[in-house]
């Protein structure tokens, strides 16, 4: 006779552990059309591990994952929603998918599950189903009326599965479990997305699992940036394809594996890195090459979007990328280790924090005296939230002779991509290395921007500072920075295009037709370099990615994306490579630039 305690402890385990539930009880079709045992894999397991881990310390079960293709997310997620419908008392559970097709495959997912479960009475694994509508909705719990009549209905919970585009009928009620499926391709996702997690209660017990395949930047890559950031209660999941066993391919003897040369070939540019960054065999490495060939149509976009390496290669742009997407999650991979998205103390990343008034003089003005700030005071954030503006990098170190370069691009409100106006944002670059040094970016007025853009310039021993004044937006920053600071160091404008490229005395940058290719051209080499064009900035790498060229071959941001600090940089890297090194040790020729700080007479004053 098995012990009560024995007893106990297995029906404990039913009613907690899915894994153990699917394996033991539920059945899935495969591939073959066999219906089988669900054993979950190694990426549905830790899918389901970082769910119970949230439930464990007591928090809501949320998650939202970036689907690669065969990983089982969907099967999963349908698992337990089962799991818990049958085995939960009152656990009413919905499934939202972006059309019909992809609902009515889950939902005879989610049937088979149930239809195959045991119909021992003693192991109450398989409640009755007391109505169903095919296709949509399952209830369980027994189809006596007299039990219905007497409340002796168990699980008496529910099973749904809607569209999202008649999610309507959804609507109304409290949910415990949800399913969201290939949201980034769901017609207005934060509406919908309110009103469906305002039906869902913040206990442990409750369950949201968000998952798709990305469609651009829209508001699916806004999800997952937030959870990304820590900025939700939603559990990043991502499940690369080289961590999926079945994706390595045997050799057919030893000297077809000796032929086979990593980094050779169309499809060879990117295996050193995959070796060097994620340690990858040559039999993962072959069963990569054969697939592109064979199911993505030999282009490499199509096998990064359907089978990523990283979240960041999987986000493929609605439109043709600007830059090269090799070279652009190399930058990815590579600003990790500069901007890591999770700091330590033996990776710290860019320093946080704020320049400040440390001194002033007067001089004369057009008008009167005026207050100039002289000094500036580097204060770093040390504690508390890193929201702020500026951020400097660690390993910067002034060194005699240093030399600096301001790109700056002026936000002019505009919200032509976004539902949020464009940022106000700065580069700073050293001129001899071309590397960034330091970074602003806020929405403040442009006289605190003509301050901060002063401060910096202090601190950074004047470099040029160069301006984007297209549309005039740049106009009230350029104009405090002459007249009320008289910073003499401003950059002033060539023509482009014409038989001589002399400079027109046009204080500013201006984007125009002809100089846009320049930037853009200029930036496609040093991103081809080492140093991946000397950024250090995850934002700003990450721009990179979402600057697309749309059907007219015009760049700009994707939609829903920023490009703000991409053009203050491009900005900044054409006017350090256009402008000579000058030689600054105490007595070379920039102190006697340097010199001509005070007053107006260094530069010409016309800035329209």
């Amino acid at each position: 006779m098995v012990p009560s305690e024995a007893i106990a402890a297995v029906q404990t385990r039913i009613l907690e552990d899915t894994p153990y539930w699917a394996e033991k009880f539920a059945k899935i079709v495969d591939k073959q059309g066999k219906r089988i045992p669900f054993v979950m894999n190694e990426g549905q397991l830790e899918f389901d591990a970082a769910l119970e881990a949230q439930r464990a310390a007591g928090q809501p079960m949320r998650i939202i994952a970036l689907k690669a293709r065969q990983v089982g997310i969907s099967t999963v997620s349908q698992a337990k929603l089962i799991h818990r419908a049958t085995q939960r008392e009152n656990y009413n559970c919905v499934t939202v998918a972006h059309d019909r097709g992809t609902g009515q495959k889950l939902y005879r997912m989610g049937e088979t599950m149930w239809a195959n479960l045991p119909e021992d009475k003693g192991l109450g694994i398989k409640p009755d189903a007391a109505n169903f509508r095919r296709g949509q909705f399952m209830r369980f719990g027994g189809a006596s009326r007299e039990d219905w009549a007497r409340g002796k209905v168990f699980p008496d919970s529910e099973y749904l599965v809607d569209t999202a585009g008649e999610f309507q009928a959804g609507r109304g009620g409290t949910y415990r479990g949800m399913h969201l499926s290939e949201l980034a391709f769901w017609a207005q996702i934060g509406f919908k997305m309110t009103a469906l997690m305002s039906a869902v209660p913040d206990d442990s017990e409750s369950l949201v699992m968000v998952e798709s395949t990305p469609n651009g930047h829209n508001e699916f890559k806004d999800l997952w940036d937030d959870a990304m950031e820590g900025r939700s209660d939603f559990h990043p999941f991502f499940w690369p394809w080289w961590k999926h066993l079945e994706y390595q391919l045997k050799f057919a003897n030893e000297t077809e594996k000796e032929r086979f040369v990593v980094g050779d070939g169309p499809y060879g540019e990117e295996e050193p890195d995959l070796i060097r960054d994620y340690g990858l065999t040559l039999e993962q490495l072959y069963w990569r090459r054969k697939t592109v060939a064979n199911k993505c149509g030999g282009d490499m976009r199509v096998f990064h979007q359907e089978y990523p390496a990283s979240p960041e290669q999987s986000f493929l742009s609605s439109g043709q990328k600007t830059f090269d997407p090799y070279r652009v999650a190399g930058l990815i991979r590579e600003v990790e280790q500069t901007d890591p998205r999770h700091t330590s103390p033996d990776n710290p990343g860019p320093v946080y924090g704020e320049f400040t008034i440390g001194a002033t003089k007067q001089e004369e003005g057009r008008t009167g005296d005026l207050t100039i700030p002289s000094k500036a005071i580097w204060t770093p954030w040390s504690e508390g939230p890193k929201n702020q503006s500026w951020r400097m990098w660690p390993d910067w170190e002034e060194k005699p002779g240093s030399e600096y370069i301001m790109g700056v691009d002026v936000s002019g409100g505009q919200m032509e991509s976004t539902d949020e106006p464009d940022y106000q944002t700065v580069q700073v670059i050293d001129h001899a290395t071309k590397q960034q040094v330091a970074e602003y970016q806020s929405r403040c007025e442009p006289d605190e921007l003509a301050l901060q853009i002063l401060l910096a310039a202090i601190f950074f021993r004047d470099p040029v500072v160069a301006i984007e004044r297209t549309g005039g937006w740049g106009y009230p920053v350029l104009r405090k920075l002459l007249y009320e600071y008289h910073y003499w160091n401003l950059y002033k404008s060539r023509r482009v295009g014409g038989q001589t490229e002399k400079s027109d005395k046009k204080l500013g940058w201006d984007t125009n037709t002809r100089t846009k290719p320049i930037l853009i051209s200029g930036f496609q080499v040093r991103l081809r370099e080492d140093d991946y064009g000397g950024i250090k900035s995850r934002r700003l790498a990450s721009e990179t990615n979402t600057y697309v060229r749309d059907e007219k071959g015009r760049s700009n941001a994707a939609p829903k994306a920023f490009d703000d600090l991409l053009m203050a940089y491009m900005i900044g890297q054409y006017v350090a490579s256009e402008r000579p090194l000058l030689v600054d040790d105490d007595s070379g020729p920039a102190q006697s630039f340097r010199a001509q700080r005070s007053g107006l007479s260094a530069y010409d004053p016309r800035i329209d």
